[in-house]
C-alpha cells in the first residue's frame, strides 16, 4: 500500500495549538467521488482578513497530479458537496444576511430570530452552468428559509433528485422532484404538521418520521408497496442523538418495502442490524451483530446494496458483506496505526474506488482515496493542515477494574511528550447522556486541556450506551452511586499507577457529565480541587418535574427518565441523596456553573438552583450564563468562551 502524505510524527518541537486553532475554520469542508469513480470534488475555503472565499476543485481521479478545474463560490458559507450524477455537482450554501447586508430571520414580538437561508446550487462537471434548485419557483423560495434537504438521489432518474421543503399552505413539509439541470420542481407528496422527513425507495416514500413539538418523542410510519395509507410502526422517546433507541433506521434496501434497523428485537442484549418488512410488519434476517457492542450503522451503495454494517469498539469498525473488502479495510487501518476512525464516505458503482475520512485524537479530519485493485491509498485533503499529529496529544484506551469486580472502558489523553510513568495533573471528563459513550476521536476541549499539561480521563461508566442493554440498565436509578463509583474507581486506578497527581485533580463535564461533576464533588470532597458543570442537573426531583411538565406524564420521554433516574413518588430519599443541590454543604472545591439561557434539554433553572444552594452554604462558585444559547450546537465564539473559561478556572486550582 502506498502511504499517504500524512505522517504520524512523534516530535514534540512543534508548537502546542491554541484554542483558536482547535476551533478554527477548516481548510477543507467536504470531499465527494462521482458515481462512476472518475471525478473527485473537494470543497475548500480560504479565510483572510475575515473574508471567506469558498471554492471547489474538480479533479480527474486517473490523474490527480494534473491541475484541477476550479469553481469559485465567492465570499459565502458552503456546507458540503455531493454528486447528483456523473455530470452535475450539488453544493449547499448558507446565507446569514440578505443582499443588502441585513440579517436573515423574523421577528416574534420584540425578539428577532436569526435564521439563515439555505439553498442548493447545481454545477456542471466542467464548473459551468450553475443554477439554484427551486430557483424558478418563487412561491417556495420566497416563503421557505431552507430548501436544502435532499431525500433521494434517484439513481434510476439521474437528471432528478427528491427534495423536501416547507409548504406554507398545508403548514407541513412536502416532497418535490427537482430537475438538477434546470432547478424546476414538481410536487410529489405533502406530509402532516408533525412530519420531520421521509425515507424513500426509487423515489417512492415508504417511511415517514414524525415527532412531537419538543422533538423528544418520535413516530415511524410505514407505507408498504401498493398501499395508500400510512401505518404506525413504532413510537418512542428520541434519544440524545435524535434517534429511536431500539428502532433506529440505518438504511434502505434494494427490496421494495424492506429497510434496515438497529434494534434489540427478540430479547437481544446488544443491538443488531436487522431487516424489517413494512408489509408484514415483521423483522427478517440479522445482517450484522457484535456481542457486547451495539451495531448502530450501515453503509449501502448507490443501488441500496449493503456493503457493511458498523459499530464502535474503541474506534469505528465495519463488518463487510464481501470478505475481501475486510482485508483491504484492515490494511487501511494498519496504516493509521489503528488510531483513527476510518469512515466510508462513498464508493463508486464498481466498488473499486473508495473515499475514506480518517479522524482520531491526533487527526482532526483527513480524506483519502483508496484504489482497490492497486491497494493504493492517497491522501487528497486535510481539514486542518496545520494541526499535524506532532502538535496534538495522544489518547489511549484503558481498562478499569470496578470495586464490585466488574470492568469498564475508559480513555486517557496525555500531554504530548510526557513519559508513560510521569505524574501529571488530571481532569476527569465524564460524558453526557448518560446513555451515550466516548471513543477514540478528536475533541477540541480535550486537546485544549492536554495543551495545558493536564491528562484527561473519560470513563464509560455503567449506564453508558453502546455496550448493550445490560450495561446501560446497570446505571438506571444509580445516578448517585454506582455510576459515580465507576468514575471514582477509574480515578483511583490512575492515581495508583502513578500517572495522576492526587493533589491536582479536577472534574468537568456537560449535561449528564455536569451532573456527574457536581455529584463527584459531593462524594469526594477531598479529591477534586475544581469542579466545572456545564448545563448539568443538580436537583433530580426538579429534573423529573421539568420533564413531566414539558412532556406530559404519559409521554415515552417522561417514562424513560422515570426509569433512568427514579420515581419522585416512591424514591424521594434516594433522589434527594443523589441531588448535589441538596448536599451543597458537603462540597469543598470551588465550582464553576455554565448554562445557556435557552436550553430546552436541561432546564437553565438547574444551574440557578445550584448557584443558590452553594451561596446559601457559603461555598465558592462562579456562574457563567450563555445568553440566548441552547444545550448544544454552539457557535465557535461560544465554544471558545466555554473552553477558555473552564480551563482558566481549573488552572487556578490545580
Amino acid at each position: 500500500m502506498t502511504a499517504p502524505v500524512l505522517a504520524y510524527a512523534e516530535s514534540t518541537e512543534a508548537a502546542t495549538p491554541s484554542v483558536d486553532e482547535l476551533l478554527g475554520e477548516p481548510d477543507v469542508l467536504d470531499v465527494d467521488l462521482s458515481p462512476n469513480g472518475r471525478q473527485l470534488a473537494i470543497l475548500r475555503q480560504d479565510i483572510k482578513d475575515k473574508t471567506r472565499t469558498a471554492y471547489v476543485t474538480l479533479a480527474k481521479v486517473d490523474d490527480l497530479s494534473a491541475t484541477p478545474a476550479v469553481v469559485s463560490l465567492g465570499d459565502r458559507q458552503v456546507d458540503g458537496v455531493k454528486w447528483a450524477n456523473d455530470e452535475r455537482l450539488l453544493a449547499w450554501l448558507t446565507f446569514w444576511k440578505d443582499e443588502k447586508g441585513r440579517p436573515n430571520g423574523y421577528w416574534i414580538g420584540d425578539y428577532f430570530v436569526h435564521l439563515p437561508v439555505k439553498r442548493v446550487l447545481s454545477i456542471g462537471v466542467d464548473g459551468k452552468n450553475a443554477i439554484v434548485l427551486f430557483g424558478q419557483n418563487k412561491a417556495i423560495t420566497n416563503a421557505d428559509f431552507d430548501t436544502s434537504l435532499v431525500v433521494d438521489y434517484l439513481t434510476d432518474e439521474p437528471g432528478h433528485i427528491l427534495m423536501q421543503v416547507w409548504d406554507a399552505r398545508h403548514n407541513a413539509f412536502a416532497l418535490h422532484k427537482v430537475d438538477v439541470y434546470t432547478g424546476a420542481s414538481t410536487l410529489v407528496e405533502v406530509g402532516v404538521p408533525a412530519t420531520d422527513f421521509w425515507l424513500t425507495q426509487r423515489g417512492v416514500p415508504v417511511l415517514r418520521m414524525d415527532s412531537n413539538s419538543r422533538g423528544t418523542v418520535g413516530s415511524v410510519y410505514g407505507r408498504a408497496p401498493g398501499a395508500t395509507e400510512w401505518k404506525l410502526i413504532r413510537q418512542s422517546r428520541l434519544n440524545e442523538m435524535k434517534k429511536l433507541p431500539d428502532f433506529d433506521i440505518v438504511a434502505m434496501t434494494a427490496k421494495a418495502g424492506v429497510f434496515l434497523v438497529s434494534t434489540r428485537a427478540d430479547g437481544l442484549d446488544a443491538k443488531a442490524i436487522r431487516a424489517f418488512d413494512i408489509a408484514s410488519m415483521q423483522f427478517g434476517e440479522t445482517l450484522g451483530e457484535q456481542p457486547g457492542h451495539d451495531m448502530d450503522g450501515a453503509f449501502v451503495d448507490q443501488d441500496n446494496k449493503l456493503v457493511a454494517t458498523a459499530f464502535y469498539g474503541d474506534r469505528l469498525e465495519y463488518k463487510f458483506t464481501e470478505p475481501a473488502l475486510a482485508a483491504h479495510f484492515k490494511g487501511v487501518n494498519t496504516y493509521f496505526r489503528n488510531e483513527c476512525n476510518v469512515q466510508i464516505v462513498n464508493i463508486d458503482t464498481g466498488h473499486n474506488r473508495f473515499v475514506f475520512k480518517a479522524s482520531g485524537p491526533r487527526d482532526p479530519g483527513s480524506y483519502h482515496l483508496y484504489h482497490r485493485e492497486a491497494a493504493r491509498l492517497e491522501q487528497v485533503a486535510a481539514r486542518y493542515p496545520s494541526l499535524t499529529s506532532d502538535r496534538l496529544a495522544p489518547m489511549s484506551a484503558i481498562k478499569i477494574k470496578t470495586r464490585d469486580g466488574g470492568e469498564i472502558g475508559a480513555y486517557l489523553t496525555r500531554p504530548r511528550g510526557v513519559e508513560p510513568s510521569t505524574m501529571t495533573p488530571l481532569v476527569v471528563y465524564p460524558h453526557g447522556g448518560p446513555e451515550v459513550r466516548d471513543q477514540l476521536d478528536f475533541d477540541p476541549h480535550i486537546q485544549a486541556m492536554a495543551a495545558r499539561g493536564w491528562s484527561v480521563l473519560q470513563p464509560n461508566f455503567r449506564g453508558s450506551g453502546g455496550y448493550g442493554k445490560a450495561f446501560a440498565d446497570a446505571g438506571r436509578r444509580h445516578w448517585g452511586d454506582r455510576m459515580q463509583e465507576d468514575v471514582e474507581d477509574a480515578v483511583a486506578q490512575l492515581i495508583a499507577s502513578g500517572r495522576a497527581d492526587p493533589k491536582r485533580i479536577a472534574i468537568c463535564g456537560g449535561s449528564y457529565g455536569g451532573y456527574a461533576a457536581l455529584m463527584g464533588a459531593v462524594r469526594q470532597p477531598g479529591l477534586y480541587k475544581a469542579v466545572v458543570a456545564i448545563a448539568g442537573d443538580c436537583d433530580l426531583v426538579e429534573t423529573l418535574a421539568f420533564a413531566k411538565r414539558e412532556e406530559g406524564d404519559d409521554s415515552p420521554a417522561y417514562a424513560y427518565w422515570l426509569a433512568s433516574i427514579g420515581d419522585p413518588k416512591s424514591d424521594q430519599a434516594m433522589l434527594a441523596a443523589a441531588s448535589p443541590a441538596k448536599r451543597a454543604r458537603e462540597i469543598a472545591a470551588p465550582v464553576l456553573l455554565i448554562h445557556g439561557t435557552r436550553d430546552i434539554i436541561v432546564d437553565p433553572q438547574q444551574s440557578k438552583i445550584m448557584a443558590k444552594a452553594l451561596k446559601d452554604a457559603g461555598k465558592p462558585f462562579q456562574y457563567l450564563e450563555l445568553k440566548g444559547e441552547g444545550h448544544r450546537n454552539w457557535a465557535k465564539e461560544t465554544w471558545k468562551t466555554v473552553i477558555e473559561t473552564s480551563n482558566d478556572f481549573i488552572g487556578q486550582h490545580i
